[in-house]
């Protein structure tokens, strides 16, 4: 199957561009919480798709030259390059639910990788724009290891370019406050109701649908957690709440964290402490401390 030039045109501007700026206008339309477009942390999550943070592709591609040696006699390297589309594109759509799913939920699970996976939760508004708020270490811990199964397995590169037109789109549906039907999951397909719970404050839906665009692994190992609304609200608050809507600061703020947590930050707060006591305590500043701009130092 070769897709014309300007079918395969138009998948690349959905990819890149189509899915980012559509579907915010249709949740202007059909929405479940009605959200003013403007809200906290918009203009960052509109420069997340194409933020010059780039270094996530670079992490993938050293981690693929390392893994695949320069010969191609791998098992079952190349194996999805004479096979059908359909057949294909059921093999990429598992491959990817394992991968994701497994990346989710050590992400989760894993103090170190969650303080990463942290930025992608801080939103407190869920939409379609949220969709691209990562840390670009988290990016490529989720991206990594399924670009390599498709580079080693070599699928048509019409199959591959399918496929993630496809995942694009559900990657930004499922996070997006469009008001679909609830019976989507009987269809073992994710929707924005099912993703809200993952990213809801509620305690009972922590760690719980860490599925991407299915959501069968979450019914294989039980994670599953989708009330019935009339026994049990939809939730209305996410993320978390005093985390900063600024860029820049989501790439350094989880190595603050995890800084935080080490023996060296906390002999560096002490010695620091220190030495601030013993500069107060120094006659130089005790005859300057009359001026209210030191005595507030």
């Amino acid at each position: 199957m070769i897709l014309p030039d300007f079918l395969q045109n138009l998948l690349h501007f959905f990819i890149a561009y189509g899915w980012v700026f559509s579907l915010p206008i249709l949740e202007r339309f059909w929405y479940i919480q009605k959200k003013p477009l403007l809200r906290q942390g918009f203009i960052s999550d509109l420069l997340y798709p194409y933020h010059p943070f780039g270094i996530e592709f670079f992490i993938i591609m050293g981690v693929a030259i390392y893994v695949f040696p320069a010969e191609h006699n791998g098992y079952l390297q190349g194996y999805l390059s004479d096979k059908s589309f359909f057949y294909t594109m059921i093999i990429l759509i598992i491959l990817g639910e394992i991968v994701f799913y497994t990346a989710h939920y050590y992400s989760h699970k894993i103090p170190v990788l969650w303080e990463f996976h942290r930025v992608h939760h801080s939103s407190t508004t869920l939409d379609s724009l949220s969709t691209s708020r990562f840390h670009i270490l988290d990016r490529a811990l989720f991206t990594a290891p399924i670009l390599i199964i498709i580079a080693y397995l070599a699928p048509r590169p019409e199959v591959v370019l399918i496929y993630e037109f496809a995942r694009g789109f559900m990657d930004r549906f499922i996070h997006s406050n469009l008001n679909v039907p609830r019976s989507l999951h009987k269809l073992l397909i994710s929707s924005p109701h099912f993703h809200r719970w993952h990213h809801a404050q509620d305690k009972e839906a922590w760690d719980t649908n860490f599925s991407g665009n299915f959501i069968f692994m979450d019914l294989i190992f039980k994670t599953a957690y989708d009330p019935d609304p009339s026994i049990k609200p939809p939730p209305t608050t996410f993320g978390e709440d005093g985390y900063t809507n600024n860029i820049i600061l989501h790439q350094l703020l989880p190595f603050h964290f995890l800084l935080k947590k080490t023996q060296f930050y906390t002999v560096f707060c002490q010695k620091m402490n220190l030495y601030y006591q013993q500069i107060r305590d120094h006659k130089w500043h005790q005859q300057l401390s009359r001026f209210k701009w030191v005595r507030e130092l």
